[in-house]
């Protein structure tokens, strides 16, 4: 997902995209190496892309990954896949992170929403399985509160 052109000319969507794919490079690096620094310099070429195209989901989603599952920072991560949604509504992965985030940092019921709404827009059946049994044990956990 790219998010909407607007009024970003093509030389700086294209720019962008290369950014794009050189925190993509990084972040792969850092998987492979555990090194925090790859991580940080993977969000940082993210940024630089966001500089240039500010409505460029996919670098705002894989941020959003970055920030909240791999530097501690889920707010932040959060507030990227919130962005994200808002540019592409239809998109589900965003709505299954930020769900993931929403679950395991203390907020059930912003997780339940996410993830249903991840449920009813994907067709991938690993992660709609992982979505529906996240979704059941928020329910059990809701009802054993009530």
């Amino acid at each position: 997902m790219t998010g909407t052109p607007g009024s970003t000319p093509t030389w700086r969507r294209l720019l962008a995209q290369g950014w794009y794919l050189w925190g993509l490079s990084w972040c792969h690096w850092a998987l492979r190496t555990t090194e925090p620094w790859a991580f940080r310099a993977g969000v940082r070429a993210f940024d630089r892309a966001l500089r240039l195209w500010p409505d460029f989901a996919a670098a705002l989603y894989r941020r959003g990954l970055i920030r909240g599952r791999e530097l501690g920072q889920p707010r932040e991560g959060m507030a990227d896949l919130t962005r994200a949604i808002a540019l592409v509504p239809a998109w589900p992965e965003p709505y299954l992170q930020r769900g993931l985030f929403a679950r395991f940092h203390g907020d059930s019921r912003a997780a339940l929403d996410d993830l249903r709404r991840y449920v009813a827009l994907s067709a991938d059946p690993s992660w709609r399985a992982e979505a529906e049994r996240q979704i059941a044990l928020i329910e059990a956990e809701l009802h054993t509160e009530g």
